[in-house]
Order: structure tokens, then sequence, then C-alpha cells
């Protein structure tokens, strides 16, 4: 039979569990939203991640209260060895999760990133003003000269 402090950790690893299916369920809609231009339903979905990242801080907490009540070092990183088989399966089930859920946040954070990197090329491109982006232009006999078109627009 458990002591009542290693049934209190089953509950809290248990809660874990669901708290980080949550996480992953939550990022793999954002991710959705990402790739479908979604902004305004990413946008309502972020207070939904910040409290699901919150619970799982507090998972972390309470196993740290966990490690040092049973005296066991909290960076143990054979940390699953101090538990019983039951929670040894359970933890790596919550590990798998949280790499899950990394591996989600790091693709979504990848996707973002390029979105923003062509948005930008595609706002520098469309900058009037720019000697850059001026066109060329040729005359009659085949010689090229700059346009100050972009130039006139900007300043209309």
């Amino acid at each position: 039979m458990l002591q009542p402090r290693e049934e209190e950790f089953n509950g809290h690893l248990e809660q874990a569990i669901t708290d980080a299916q949550q996480l992953q369920s939550t990022l793999n809609r954002e991710y959705e939203y990402l790739k479908t231009s979604d902004l305004k339903a990413f946008q309502e979905l972020q207070a939904r991640k910040q409290h699901d990242v919150q619970t799982i801080q507090l998972f972390d907490a309470l196993r740290n209260k966990f490690c040092t009540d049973s005296g066991i070092d909290r960076e143990d990183q054979n940390f699953s060895q101090h538990l019983t088989m039951a929670q040894q399966t359970m933890w790596q089930q919550l590990l798998d999760l949280l790499a899950a859920c990394d591996k989600i946040h790091r693709t979504s954070d990848f996707f973002m990133r390029i979105k923003l990197e062509s948005i930008n090329k595609a706002l520098d491109t469309l900058e009037l003003n720019s000697p850059a982006t001026s066109t060329n232009l040729y005359n009659n006999l085949g010689n090229a000269f700059k346009s100050n078109i972009g130039r006139s627009l900007y300043k209309a």
C-alpha cells in the first residue's frame, strides 16, 4: 500500500498528464490556426495556452515538494527510480507528452518566423521610397534610367 505522500503524488501525476494532454491539444489548435492564418482564433487561444503552461509549472512545484518531503534530489536525472512501477509508467507518459508539446511548439514557432520573414520581405518590396525597389525604365534608344514614380507617389 502506498504512503499518503505517494498517493498524493499519484494524484498530482495523473492531473499533470491530463494537463499535458490539454496543452498538447491547445498547441495543435494553435498550429492549425497559424497554418490557416486565422489570427483572431490564434490570439484568442493564447490565454488558454498560458493557463495550460501554468498548470504544468504548478505540477513542477508539486514534484519539487514531493522530492523535498521524500529526501530525493530534485535534479536527480534518474528521478523515476524513486517511484513505484505504476508511477514510473505515468512519469514516462508525462515526459513523452511534454516532449511532444515541445516539438509542436517549436514547429509553430518556426512556422511563425517563416511567415513573418516573408511578410517583412513583401513589405520591403512594396516600400515606395526605397532606392532598391525603383524600376529601371528604358528610353527609345534603349538607355536605362531610374524611375521616380515611386518617389512621386510617396510624396503625394
